[in-house]
């Protein structure tokens, strides 16, 4: 069997195509969320995705679960699933106005976790900013944004995948 040599310019520091090392690192930081995120769960009883909603809530008490997600840039249906597991961080209330619509503002505990600063995983990313140019990070924003977009077309897997 002949190998096929790629050229120089596809090819990364490490000898591998370009794509392949930057895949590789896109593995490294998902391997490195998750075992940040099972260390938050062991210290602070809370994952990282688990927060986010915490996050939310705190500077917007009485947000509702679609607007919680508007903010996240998730599916309302995620959040509402994350909602419904943060039973002893958010508390959950119906609308005065509009009994359909559940209004979340975070319980006594909720405020503790929503305190926490040290060891978590928004700590890493601005720690990570605080060594960045503001361009770059504007620059792997969109990029990251094109690559979910690519990866979840329509917030959902694409036919065939």
């Amino acid at each position: 069997m002949q190998r096929r040599s790629v050229p120089d310019a596809s090819r990364g520091s490490g000898g591998l195509p370009d794509v392949l090392e930057f895949t590789q690192d896109l593995w490294a930081l998902v391997h490195s969320l998750d075992a940040w995120s099972e260390w938050m769960y062991r210290s602070y009883g809370v994952t990282a995705p688990q927060r986010l909603p915490v996050r939310v809530v705190g500077p917007w008490p009485g947000c509702s679960p679609g607007e919680a997600a508007r903010l996240l840039r998730l599916q309302p249906a995620t959040v509402t699933r994350l909602v419904a597991g943060l039973t002893r961080l958010l508390h959950r209330s119906r609308d005065w106005s509009d009994a359909r619509r559940l209004r979340l503002a975070l319980t006594a505990r909720g405020r503790k976790v929503n305190a926490i600063r040290a060891g978590t995983v928004e700590r890493a990313v601005s720690r990570a900013f605080a060594h960045a140019a503001r361009a770059d990070v504007a620059v792997a924003r969109r990029f990251v944004r094109s690559l979910t977009n690519e990866l979840f077309p329509d917030g959902r897997l694409p036919r065939g995948a």
